[in-house]
């Protein structure tokens, strides 16, 4: 666990008055197992328990980073981690227990418990009690997801400034059960290396914060176009309906090779006007289907009406501009769009130059000619 005291409880909920860490040991427990793991992946998890068996191993040290969180000072990446996940698991462990703890089971059979210092807590109360902790839990989760993103994308510029001489490859391959950074100050590592050792075992977690392979590919693309209240969990429960929508939507209609160039072209990044705006617009309609197809934002039945018009009229303008704009398209685009059902091989000029003749199908007096006639109907 990563919370063995009740000290450590009462930095995120001070309110509470547990003596004894066994009374909240199982839900803690839970809640590490079932809500917090799958956010951070087996090596990240792996990696923070192990620091945290560190920490705690010896008792100053323990409470030197109590202190420390409480006074509000800088922590180092994996204290500060850590401090982040103690409070998700604080807030989901209390929200857990709060309807078990309202009752006593005893050889007198099942009771509620009340103390002589205190009055009994009523339903509404207990109600209340609990959303507050679930909506903290949550709002801690995303403060979470942000800043492995933003210790993500530090890393990533970081690698990109660095010349061959100075990458540590080693380091690059390093096995996931290499220890993690001590909790001792006098063998820490430098912030820079645990923010890489971090965001790297953070990689294989399915809350990674970039869906590499989809249009839409994080949580802070998709706020431009549909608001989603900045919630990257809330962009994780989506991410289903995306591909669905790029794959069985998109893709049918522009071209699985054109949507794969389109892709590929915004993650590297590009200054030409043309494919920013294809791009804007497939992102806008992407996301209008969205709104229309996903139970994971609430909308009302009106609303996703209209969301799913516009959808079909965002799909049938970004058809006309493509069209429109073929013949601007350069070599590599034009590659990637022949594949697509879109694809004009001959683009004929306003003059109508290159525009094949007609010729009919079908010849008057033709020796084969057939005329077929039906009778007239009363």
């Amino acid at each position: 666990m990563i919370i063995s005291t009740p000290d450590e409880l009462r930095l995120y909920a001070p309110s509470h008055d547990i003596d004894h860490i066994d009374a909240m040991a199982g839900f803690i427990d839970s809640s590490e197992q079932d809500f917090l793991k799958e956010k951070l992946g087996d090596e990240l998890f792996d990696a923070l328990t192990t620091y945290y068996r560190q920490l705690k191993s010896d008792s100053a040290v323990l409470k030197d980073f109590v202190n420390k969180v409480a006074d509000g000072e800088e922590l180092p990446p994996y204290a500060r981690l850590l401090s982040v996940c103690q409070r998700i698991v604080t807030y989901d462990a209390l929200s857990r227990g709060i309807n078990i703890q309202a009752v006593s089971v005893n050889g007198a059979g099942v009771n509620i418990p009340v103390a002589d210092d205190y009055l009994k807590a009523d339903r509404e109360a207990i109600k209340d009690f609990k959303q507050t902790c679930y909506t903290e839990a949550h709002a801690a989760l995303n403060r979470l997801l942000v800043l492995l993103e933003q210790w993500t994308i530090k890393a990533n510029a970081s690698e990109t400034t660095e010349t061959p001489g100075d990458a540590e490859t080693p380091n690059a391959q390093a096995d996931p059960n290499t220890p993690t950074p001590s909790a001792d100050t006098s063998e820490e590592s430098s912030p820079e290396d645990e923010i890489k050792e971090i965001t790297k075992y953070w990689r294989s977690s399915r809350f990674f914060y970039l869906a590499a392979s989809c249009i839409i590919p994080s949580a802070s693309i998709l706020q431009e176009y549909l608001n989603i209240y900045d919630s990257r969990e809330k962009y994780i429960q989506m991410l289903p309906d995306l591909r669905y929508i790029q794959e069985e939507i998109m893709e049918p209609i522009f071209g699985e090779d054109y949507i794969a160039y389109l892709i590929e072209l915004a993650t590297k990044g590009t200054s030409e006007k043309l494919p920013l705006r294809i791009i804007h617009k497939l992102r806008k309609t992407v996301a209008r289907h969205l709104e229309a197809r996903s139970m994971a934002i609430k909308v009302g039945d009106p609303r996703r009406e209209t969301a799913h018009n516009e959808a079909i009229a965002l799909t049938q303008d970004l058809t006309e501009y493509i069209r429109t704009h073929q013949p601007d398209f350069d070599e590599g685009m034009t590659k990637a769009f022949e594949s697509s059902p879109l694809f004009a091989a001959d683009n004929p000029d306003e003059s109508g130059k290159n525009a094949a003749p007609y010729v009919p199908e079908f010849k008057n007096n033709a020796d084969d000619a057939v005329m077929f006639v039906t009778p007239a109907l009363n």
